[in-house]
C-alpha cells in the first residue's frame, strides 16, 4: 500500500483529499500544510506520491520537487488543479490530476478520479489540451512574466515601468504581445488568467528560461 502525501495549505480542502482518498482504500494518506512539516518526517517513513495542491500550495513547483526528491529519490510528484494552473504552474512534476473547476467542486471531481481508478493506479496523464496550453506559458520570456504576474496583482503600467525599472511604453509593448499570445481582449483578461493561474510576480521572475530550459518533468 503506498504512503501518500497531500499538500495543501487549505484545512479543510486537504482533509477532505485524505477523505476521500481513504474511503476508496488508500489507508496511508495523510495531509500536510507545507513541505516543511512533510520532511520533518522524512528519516520515519518512505513517500511514495505527493500530491500537490496548485490552488492552495505557496511554494514554488519546482523548488518543492528538488526538496521532496532530495528526501526520497523514488518519489512521484503530482499537481492537483484545473487546467489552467497545470499549464502555468506545474513545474518539475511527474504527472497531473486536472480538476475541471476552483471551489467546492474540486473535492468531487477528485472523488470521481479516484472512483475511476479504484480497481487499477490512479492515472496522472497531462490531456492534451494542457499541453498545448503550456506551449504558451513556455514561450513567455522573462520580462513578460514579470510583467503578467503584476498585471494579476492588479498593477496599473505606470507603477510596473517603476517596479521594473523600465519604460512606460515597454509595458504597453509587453502587454501588446501578451494579449496576442493568450488571445485575450483587454488587460482585464489577462490579469483574470494570471489569477486564476495563481501566476504571482515572485514566481513569475525567471519562470520563462526555466520553462524554456526544459526543466518540467510532465
Amino acid at each position: 500500500m503506498p504512503r501518500i502525501a497531500v499538500l495543501s495549505d487549505h484545512e479543510l480542502y486537504r482533509d477532505g483529499i485524505v477523505l476521500i482518498l481513504r474511503q476508496h482504500g488508500f489507508r496511508r494518506v495523510e495531509g500536510f500544510a507545507n513541505s516543511g512539516a512533510l520532511l520533518k518526517g522524512a528519516r520515519v517513513a518512505p513517500l511514495d506520491l505527493a500530491l500537490v495542491d496548485l490552488a492552495h500550495e505557496p511554494e514554488n513547483s519546482e523548488e518543492l520537487g528538488g526538496l521532496l526528491r532530495a528526501a526520497w529519490p523514488d518519489l512521484t510528484l503530482v499537481a492537483i488543479g484545473t487546467r489552467l494552473q497545470l499549464a502555468a504552474r506545474a513545474q518539475d512534476v511527474d504527472g497531473c490530476l486536472e480538476l475541471p473547476t476552483d471551489g467546492a467542486a474540486r473535492l468531487q471531481a477528485m472523488a470521481e478520479a479516484v472512483a475511476r481508478s479504484h480497481q487499477g493506479p490512479i492515472k496522472f496523464a497531462m490531456s492534451p489540451e494542457v499541453a498545448q496550453q503550456r506551449l504558451t506559458w513556455a514561450s513567455l520570456t522573462p520580462r513578460q512574466s514579470q510583467v503578467l504576474g503584476l498585471l494579476g496583482c492588479g498593477v496599473e503600467n505606470s507603477k510596473i515601468a517603476a517596479s521594473l525599472g523600465i519604460s512606460e511604453r515597454a509595458i504597453k509593448a509587453h502587454v501588446s504581445g501578451l494579449l496576442e499570445k493568450f488571445r485575450a481582449n483587454n488587460r482585464t483578461e489577462l490579469a483574470l488568467i494570471a489569477c486564476r493561474a495563481g501566476f504571482a510576480p515572485a514566481q513569475s521572475e525567471d519562470a520563462g528560461n526555466r520553462r524554456r530550459a526544459g526543466l518540467s518533468r510532465v
